[in-house]
């Protein structure tokens, strides 16, 4: 208000000086008045426009309903017997219906299940997208297999708009012998058998016989006979398998097919297993039982011999024959420099801490980081961020964004200070403010001592929260798996190359490299040089790194699948270094497992939301449906908009109009 009176009294006073106290202008009372009015309202909203005022404006939008075509893109649609069907026909039947509705309502498509099929995702995915948004319904496209995730129908009361379900793939059960699961460890000693148990199924093939081989790097080492006794049939088959020297090795398991079994993709599985000739003893130095404990000691595997001592127990006497420990884990006590005997100053050593470590008594035990105590006096839930920039090993991408995810840590309002380089795994996160506190960081000691801190405990959470989401540990376990293998790499080895143990067939794989020169530091001077070995094709291939900041990297694309191996060298001051490894290349199959389309799990997403089933054939009844369902319908939205004054056009032709006239009067009049 105070801005309007400013600019009218600008306006007045402009006029005034113009048409009343200039004595030289001569006009009839009338005509003054009227050029003074002019002038006074073209000053007063000019001088308004120096002030840029705004105006509020409200407007109703009429918003049409959407309809979300969610269509599965996974193979098992297309392995069915009519897959020319969905290959050719069915994205024109769908294209064809998508025409028709959008005379009607926005149609927008999401796809889902490219790897694998998780249709509880991408219902999640598609409550985020279109929140607040005016779907009237999402129409559902899939066969309703859900290899990944958790089953749809757990879940689908959350879900806030209608399923219109359409089944794709086969309903027809046809005979079908299939490798159901494998158990195996990934990890297994060298000259010892190992265990392991194969679960086979039967669907509709009732008085069939099975023939069931195991064959370790293409040479059959076991095989079986099962009679399947009724049409739904599953047995576990149990082996001991002794591998054949160290390395990667390659376990095929294949069921002969049946006369009239039209699909055969799911009748063998390869896997691939680490034949380990060494095992490494790890001390475990605790305040007190914590199932934090066990759940890194499971991740480890079984190539590592795990041994805890706990220093709150009475029985602290323990004693052991030989001193050749590899690694210590210190779960929320000072690092000890001997336990029970053992001498531990020179061990690599992963700690672990939580609200009952002794701050105090922690940094006195070790000359990596200081550790003050915060302001807040209460434990804090922490969460973990990935650092997008670390580089000590590869982490898989998909863990990567699982991370982000993982239930929070415990652990007290703290203050780091670290004494030497170190590199961040993970970042805290509090009360969803990003911090750059470390969670878990990589680092030495002023002896070369290699260590690892973890601030924070409950990481047991995460395990859980894995194997609800995914039916899995794989990402917790790669965490602890991969510090423990930094850890015990040799401090003076110069050539590292890091990557990824196994990578999908449709995946690129990739590599990072450091060299360091004998002052320890890293250089990048060299070109590093790799060579990759397939043992079963015995294909060659060679690359060079390309040059980072500090280190090299290398992205070579997909490969085959098989066992590969490797030798990375570089030449460096006359000296010659070089690095060796393998990795394995597993062919993306899962989607093959089980091809029988889920009709019950179709119709019950329809149902559970007041949505409608059809099949594939009956189709054309949905458009009908979608115009009846009354819950369908445009919404009116009011929106407010504050737009410039000085953008309103009419106000700009508004102004020239007024000044035009006055020049006109005052030209007719004799003003100019």
């Amino acid at each position: 208000m105070l801005l309007i009176i400013i600019a009218i009294a600008t306006g007045l006073a402009y006029a005034g000086l113009l048409y009343i106290t200039n004595r030289r202008q001569h006009y009839g009372k009338t005509l003054t008045a009227m050029l003074f009015a002019l002038r006074s309202v073209v000053a007063a909203v000019v001088m308004m426009l120096f002030f840029n005022p705004y105006i509020k404006q409200k407007t109703n939008k009429i918003e049409q309903p959407i309809i979300v075509f969610a269509r599965d893109n996974s193979s098992s649609v297309t392995m069915t017997k009519d897959s020319v069907f969905y290959k050719d026909k069915l994205p024109q039947i769908i294209d064809s219906l998508k025409d028709i509705i959008e005379k009607d309502y926005d149609v927008e498509d999401f796809m889902f299940g490219d790897d694998y099929t998780d249709i509880n995702q991408a219902l999640s995915s598609i409550r985020r997208l279109y929140y607040k948004k005016n779907v009237g319904a999402v129409v559902l496209f899939s066969d309703g297999i859900v290899n990944q995730g958790v089953e749809p129908e757990y879940n689908i009361e959350k879900f806030p708009f209608p399923i219109y379900s359409v089944t794709l793939g086969d309903t027809v059960s046809y005979p079908d012998l299939l490798v159901q699961d494998v158990k195996c460890n990934k990890s297994v000693p060298a000259s010892m058998s190992f265990p392991l148990r194969i679960t086979v199924n039967a669907n509709n093939a009732k008085n069939a016989t099975m023939q069931v081989t195991v064959r370790l790097d293409g040479t059959e080492v076991e095989n079986a006979s099962v009679e399947v006794t009724n049409n739904r049939f599953s047995k576990n088959l149990d082996f001991n398998i002794m591998p054949d020297g160290e390395g990667m090795k390659q376990i095929d398991i294949q069921i002969d097919g049946l006369a009239n079994e039209p699909q055969l993709l799911n009748n063998r599985r390869r896997l691939f297993i680490e034949v380990i000739d060494k095992k490494y003893k790890v001390l475990c130095y605790a305040k007190a039982p914590h199932p934090d404990i066990a759940a890194i000691k499971s991740a480890l595997g079984d190539h590592y011999e795990f041994e805890t001592v706990f220093a709150n127990t009475s029985d602290n006497s323990v004693k052991f024959s030989e001193n050749n420990f590899n690694l210590l884990i210190v779960h929320q006590l000072p690092i000890p420099e001997n336990v029970n005997g053992v001498d531990t100053k020179s061990l690599p050593v992963l700690a672990i801490v939580g609200s009952s470590t002794d701050i105090d008594e922690f940094n006195d035990s070790q000359n990596a980081v200081d550790i003050k105590k915060g302001a807040v006096s209460s434990d804090l839930d922490i969460k973990a961020r990935f650092n997008n920039n670390f580089g000590l090993f590869t982490i898989s991408s998909d863990i990567k964004n699982e991370i982000n995810s993982y239930p929070p840590l415990s652990l007290p309002h703290l203050d780091f200070l670290f004494k030497s380089n170190h590199e961040e795994l993970m970042f805290m996160n509090i009360m969803d403010l990003q911090t750059s506190n470390p969670m878990m960081t990589f680092t030495g000691d002023v002896n070369g001592r290699k260590m690892a801190f973890m601030f924070g405990t409950g990481c047991w959470h995460w395990k859980l929260y894995e194997y609800f989401h995914h039916k899995n540990h794989d990402g917790f376990n790669e965490i602890f798996s991969k510090t423990a293998k930094y850890l015990l790499t040799e401090r003076d080895k110069e050539l590292t190359v890091n990557h990824k143990e196994s990578y999908l067939s449709n995946e690129n794989i990739s590599f990072t490299a450091e060299l360091r020169n004998p002052s320890r530091e890293l250089v990048n001077e060299p070109d590093i040089h790799i060579t990759i070995f397939n043992k079963h094709d015995k294909k060659s291939y060679d690359y060079v790194f390309a040059k980072g900041e500090n280190n090299y990297h290398l992205n070579i694309g997909m490969l085959p699948e098989g066992v590969y191996t490797y030798t990375a060298s570089a030449s460096l001051g006359g000296i010659d270094y070089s690095a060796g490894g393998s990795f394995t290349v597993v062919k993306l199959g899962i989607e093959a497992q089980d091809l029988t389309a889920k009709i019950e799990r179709m119709r019950l997403l329809a149902g559970q939301t007041g949505g409608k089933h059809y099949h594939i054939t009956d189709i054309q009844n949905l458009t009908k449906d979608l115009n009846d369902d009354s819950r369908i319908t445009s919404v009116s939205r009011q929106e407010t908009k504050y737009d410039d004054l000085i953008n309103l056009k009419w106000l700009f032709f508004s102004i020239l109009g007024l000044i035009t006239i006055e020049w006109i009067l005052r030209k007719v009049f004799g003003g100019y």
